[in-house]
């Protein structure tokens, strides 16, 4: 792992991240986005990675098991925290129940979904998300 990559990992949830090139980062979640100090970290590594002008996000939750109000609450910031920096969050490889939620919710009209982080990628290099 590179420098500039991160690791944080609680009981609850884990937190990767990791440049793809062209300004991308990938941060990979794992585990559960609830209420608690551990999702919390997610704001922190969102805001590090703005300092870092590191603003063209892809949220990984192929590895999220549950997603409560909370979490999407969390990622609904996290995304307007990169809006305002002038970046852009995408998300990628929602499992079915977040992805429900997404779409129950209607975030998925305000936050973009994408089967896989290679699509999200893609939109993001283009400059087409969302």
């Amino acid at each position: 792992m590179r420098a500039a990559d991160l690791l944080y990992a609680t009981a609850m949830l884990q937190i990767d991240t990791r440049e793809l090139g062209s300004g991308i980062t990938v941060v990979t979640l794992a585990g559960k986005i609830t209420l608690g100090l551990e999702s919390q970290q997610i704001e922190s590594v969102v805001k590090d990675l703005l300092k870092q002008n590191r603003r063209k996000l892809i949220f990984d939750l192929s590895g999220i098991t549950y997603i409560d109000s909370t979490g999407l609450g969390i990622l609904t910031f996290c995304s307007s925290r990169a809006t305002e920096a002038g970046g852009k969050l995408c998300i990628a490889g929602a499992a079915s129940l977040p992805a429900r939620l997404f779409h129950i919710t209607r975030l998925d009209t305000i936050i973009a979904l994408y089967p896989s982080v290679e699509a999200a990628r893609e939109s993001l290099a283009a400059g087409t998300s969302g």
